[in-house]
């Protein structure tokens, strides 16, 4: 069952055109990084992005880590499959990512599928006896790991990255 779970969420997100940016009244952002940090897309991330429907990132093929974990999510919802957003936040380097993880076999399963990632794990399934060891895992380096499922608001701002930012 893990493997078809997998298999579903990566035919749709592994090598099929997925762009990191976001989609917003009908037009498309990326950041262009051929002169270094992108700061105007960074700015417009901060202020005028919002978590799009994930029919929006299936549709424009670009999207956050936000975006693409909704659409995961989505995705798992229509096979009945349980799955919960989290926000790793790495205190260190002022960094944060969204991730899903989702339950299956009695195991808690972690797939990384966000664009333009360098993880050496990308794409594949790290699998965990439970829920607990997912956020021990993360949780080293003083990461943050925090569940966000019902904090994740389609068309909203993404407070719960904002709220913890040092704006």
């Amino acid at each position: 069952m893990i493997q078809r779970i997998c298999r579903l969420l990566k035919d749709e997100l592994l090598d099929n055109g997925y762009e990191y940016g976001f989609y917003l009244n009908g037009k498309t952002y990326k950041p262009d990084m051929s002169n270094g940090f992108d700061k105007e897309f960074f700015d417009r991330l901060l202020s005028e992005y919002r978590v799009q429907d994930p029919g929006d990132t299936r549709q424009a093929k670009v999207g956050t880590c936000n975006d693409i974990v909704v659409l995961m999510k989505a995705i798992l919802d229509e096979q009945s499959v349980p799955s919960k957003i989290w926000l790793l936040h790495d205190r260190q380097h002022g960094m944060f990512h969204t991730v899903l993880t989702f339950y299956a076999e009695d195991k808690t399963i972690y797939l990384e599928l966000t664009p333009r990632s360098a993880k050496p794990w990308y794409g594949k399934e790290i699998v965990f006896d439970n829920e607990q060891c997912f956020i021990s895992e993360y949780s080293k380096d003083a990461c943050e790991v925090i569940e966000i499922t019902d904090s994740v608001v389609i068309g909203e701002a993404p407070e719960f990255i904002l709220s913890r930012m040092d704006l």
